[in-house]
């Protein structure tokens, strides 16, 4: 039997104004076109209630080692957070180019206009102390956000391409 929790995702009322997505398309395992904007290639579907299926799919999701794809689609609500992260992760894997999109979180809604899910990925930790992985550190979910599956491209407000700092 499995073991429930609350669901752990964000009221809209706690949403930021403007959440912030570092694409870079030569390495990202989640997909992205004009067209739909950002899907998850993970097969299947998860239950965000069920506490083992969250556990595995955050551990999936922060320890990038699996090789397996996410079910989530990260953001951050800082843009100096989002543009630290891009420029180390651009210097680390030498990458050609880097996408910043602006996201607009009111947006991240499905075909029913019903919002995505979206975790504020530190406030479930700090619920749910044990669903961090061993091989994460706390100090990766801060100001990172999760949505569920995708954030289709009417969320998607400016794109920002780098091809250096």
């Amino acid at each position: 039997m499995a073991f429930m929790i609350p669901n752990p995702m964000l009221n809209p009322q706690q949403y930021p104004d403007v959440l912030y997505r570092v694409h870079f398309p030569e390495f990202s395992s989640t997909s992205y076109d004009d067209a739909n904007g950002f899907v998850c290639t993970a097969p299947g579907r998860i239950n965000l209630c069920d506490y083992g299926q969250l556990a595995y799919e955050l551990e999936n999701h922060l320890v990038w080692n699996s090789g397996e794809p996410s079910h989530f689609v990260s953001m951050f609500g800082d843009k100096k957070h989002a543009l630290a992260w891009a420029k180390k992760k651009f210097i680390r894997d030498k990458a050609r180019v880097v996408e910043i999109m602006e996201i607009n979180p009111f947006e991240i809604k499905n075909a029913y206009n019903k919002f995505i899910p979206i975790l504020q990925l530190r406030d479930v930790m700090e619920r749910y102390p044990d669903l961090l992985p061993r091989a994460a550190d706390l100090e990766w979910t801060n100001d990172e956000f999760l949505a569920l599956y995708k954030v289709p491209a009417e969320a998607i407000l400016k794109v920002h391409r780098r091809s250096r700092f």
